[in-house]
């Protein structure tokens, strides 16, 4: 197997579910969501997927996410399939993570390995946005 330099950009749209609250101070919720990723290889071109992200978020009681984790699906224009997870946290009030890739299939079979993340929130409404949000648009939640 060959190890590969890649830079992974991505964007899209994920909801969450109704909230449990599991304690005084912390609530979980389900979410799905559908992105379009690029990964570039280093010197072997780019790639554009498709991602489907199945998974879990905790959340505090003012809004925010401090860890969470989810199934990953990508898709590529000839149908072949790469799966992995994700895993987030926050450290030091940024946002970061994990991708771990699993398997695949086509071109992705026996893709496997790690790849660091940084996370960043942007509202998708066009109206006027969050006071949370309106000094800062780029604001880092997961």
């Amino acid at each position: 197997m060959s190890l590969h330099q890649v830079t992974i950009a991505s964007g899209g749209h994920a909801d969450w579910s109704t909230p449990v609250r599991i304690n005084d101070e912390q609530l979980q919720a389900s979410y799905q969501g559908i992105f379009v990723c690029r990964f570039s290889f280093e010197n072997a071109g780019s790639h554009y997927l498709k991602m489907r992200i199945v998974g879990v978020d905790e959340m505090d009681n003012a809004g925010e996410v401090p860890s969470g984790f989810g199934a990953l699906e990508f898709q590529d224009a000839d149908g072949d399939l790469l799966r992995g997870r994700t895993d987030w946290f926050r450290s030091d009030e940024v946002d970061q993570g994990t991708w771990t890739f699993n398997s695949g299939t086509g071109k992705w079979e026996g893709a496997a390995g790690k790849v660091s993340m940084l996370l960043n929130y942007m509202s998708d409404s066009l109206g006027t946005p969050p006071a949370s949000l309106r000094a800062d648009p780029l604001r880092r939640i997961h």
